[in-house]
C-alpha cells in the first residue's frame, strides 16, 4: 500500500470513528534536519489547540502485520491521551514577563537546518546550533513546547544574546542533567526483559563510556553546555573527554584513556546515524573533544 493510500483510507476510517462536532485533516509538519512529517490534527471543536499525531510512523506498522481499523483504534487512542477540553491560554506566550521562566534552548545540526534556522533566533556552535523554545506545562512537557521564532523574539523586544543568557538559567533547572555508565544502563535494560548480566569490573575500568542526558530524556544533547558540568565530569575522572553526539537526546562521554583515531569514530558515529536513527534525532557525524586545561570543546 502506497503512503498516500494509507493516508487517505486512514483519514476517512477515523473521520468515521470521531464523535459528532469533531473534525480531522492532514497537514505537513516540518520537523528538525529538514525532515517534513504528516501530521494528523484533530480538533473538538472548542479548544483552540489540538495534538498533533504522526501517521508516518502508524504507516511502517502496515509492514509488521496491523489492519487500517486497528491503527485507526490506536491512533484515536493517542488523541484522546492529550486532547485538551479546555483553551489553551495564549497570552501564556505572548507575554514575556508570563513565559521567560520556561524559555530553554536545544541543540541542532547547523547545515541540515539552515533553512529552518532563517526564521528562528540562534547561535551558531560548532557544527551546530543552539535554538530556544518555551516549555508550556511542566505537567506535560515532553509533548508540549512552543519553538521561538524571530518573530516571537522581535514582538518581547530582546534579542538572541538575551535568549540565550535566560535559557542558561532556565535549562539547567527545568531539566536536570543526568549522567550514567553505559554498562549500567545496558544491564538495567537487560535486567528489566528478564536476563541476568553483569559487565565484569575489568571492562568499565578499561572503556568507560557515559550516557550525558537531562532527566526527561528530550534534547539531552544540549546538557554539554551546561555551566561546569564537563568541568566536573572531568575532574573526577581526570583526564579530557571525548564527545560523541548520539542522538539529539543525548551524548556518549568517553575519558580519555588513550588516544583514539578520530576519523574512525566520526565514520562509525555517520554508520550509526544512517542505519540505526531515524532522520530527525541525528545531531552530527562528528566527535566532540574536550580539554580540561581549555575549559573547551572543540572538534
Amino acid at each position: 500500500m502506497t503512503y498516500s493510500k494509507f493516508e487517505q483510507e486512514i483519514l476517512e476510517i477515523i473521520l468515521g470513528k470521531l464523535p459528532e462536532g469533531h473534525s480531522a485533516v492532514v497537514k505537513p509538519i516540518f520537523k528538525n534536519n529538514g525532515i517534513v512529517l504528516h501530521g494528523l490534527v484533530v480538533s473538538n471543536g472548542h479548544c483552540n489547540i489540538s495534538p498533533t499525531i504522526y501517521l508516518d510512523y502508524y504507516y511502517e506498522e502496515i509492514k509488521n502485520g496491523y489492519s487500517l481499523d486497528e491503527l485507526s483504534d490506536l491512533i484515536l487512542a493517542q488523541y484522546e491521551k492529550f486532547a485538551l477540553e479546555d483553551d489553551f491560554d495564549i497570552t501564556f506566550f505572548t507575554d514575556f514577563e508570563k513565559c521567560k521562566d520556561n524559555i530553554s534552548y536545544k541543540l541542532i545540526n547547523y547545515e541540515k537546518n539552515k533553512e529552518l534556522l532563517k526564521s528562528i533566533p540562534h547561535i551558531v556552535y560548532l557544527d551546530l546550533a543552539i535554538v530556544f523554545y518555551c516549555l508550556i506545562d511542566e505537567g506535560t512537557l515532553e509533548t508540549s513546547s512552543i519553538l521561538i521564532k524571530n518573530t516571537h523574539m522581535e514582538h518581547w523586544g530582546i534579542d538572541v544574546n538575551e535568549l540565550f543568557d535566560i535559557a542558561s538559567f532556565n535549562t539547567p533547572k527545568l531539566l536536570e542533567s543526568d549522567i550514567k555508565n553505559l554498562s549500567e544502563i545496558v544491564e538495567d535494560i537487560m535486567k528489566n526483559k528478564g536476563a541476568d548480566v553483569t559487565f565484569p569490573i575489568e571492562y568499565e575500568d578499561e572503556s568507560p563510556m557515559y550516557v550525558l542526558t537531562n532527566k526527561l530524556k528530550l534534547y539531552g544533547a544540549c546538557c554539554i553546555l551546561y555551566k561546569h558540568l564537563l568541568e566536573e565530569f572531568a575532574s573526577s575522572v581526570k583526564t579530557d573527554l571525548y564527545i560523541i553526539p548520539s542522538s539529539v537526546h543525548e551524548v556518549l562521554l568517553v575519558p580519555k584513556r588513550e588516544e583514539y583515531d578520530k576519523e574512525y569514530l566520526s565514520e562509525l558515529i555517520r554508520e550509526v546515524n544512517t542505519t540505526e536513527l531515524s532522520p530527525e534525532e541525528v545531531l552530527s557525524d562528528h566527535i566532540y573533544y574536550y580539554s580540561r586545561k581549555d575549559d573547551a570543546i572543540s572538534y
